[in-house]
């Protein structure tokens, strides 16, 4: 019950974009808008994991962006604040769009709440909506148990798989062609990773 309404409290989105940018958020955001540069008007974006639509204005306002959520509350969320863009209540790894449709995917912290059996159909699900000449643009957290902080956050996250980096570069690498690859730490060690369609 109090895990419910814990929930609940951080998924408004004045809350949860608050509790990202304490936790390091703007500088990794930062660092993520250097890889989503120079998109041509009508270009379809899709974040998957996208909550509350804290990534949205890391874009063009141009572009058609769409932000699918398994998280209803968070969905809701972001519909109120963007309520121009489109939001699909769905799974990332069952995605209801056509192959080859979008120009660009995101995904920023996400795949730390995927379990093991889904991951790769979450991979191959990024990549198989991609338009041939589009890309995904991935982002997360990864498994440093060194680093004291990041175990104490990991604690606290609601995602219980945190991966290491060479398991989701050898995931990505599966799906796709790895184009940029971009390692940094603040609290976490997070991956910055830009793959194409094989």
């Amino acid at each position: 019950m109090i895990k419910n309404l814990l929930h609940r409290v951080v998924s408004n989105p004045v809350i949860y974009d608050r509790l990202q940018m304490a936790v390091g958020s703007k500088q990794i955001r930062q660092r993520l808008s250097t890889h989503l540069q120079q998109m041509p008007p009508n270009t379809r974006v899709v974040d998957l994991g996208g909550g509350t639509g804290i990534n949205r204005d890391l874009l063009p306002t141009h572009v058609r962006y769409i932000c699918l959520d398994n998280d209803s509350l968070k969905l809701r969320g972001f519909r109120e604040k963007y309520p121009a863009d489109v939001g699909i209540l769905a799974s990332a790894t069952q995605v209801p769009l056509h192959s080859q449709s979008v120009n660009l995917v995101l995904c920023t912290a996400v795949s730390h709440h995927i379990p093991d059996e889904y991951l790769t159909a979450f991979f191959s699900e990024a990549v198989r909506i991609l338009k041939p000449e589009g890309c995904f643009v991935f982002m997360d957290a990864v498994w440093k148990p060194k680093r004291w902080v990041s175990r104490l956050l990991w604690r606290y996250d609601r995602g219980s798989h945190p991966r290491k980096l060479e398991t989701l570069q050898g995931l990505l690498e599966q799906q796709g062609k790895i184009l940029a690859w971009e390692v940094f730490s603040i609290y976490h060690t997070y991956v910055i990773a830009v793959v194409a369609p094989k």
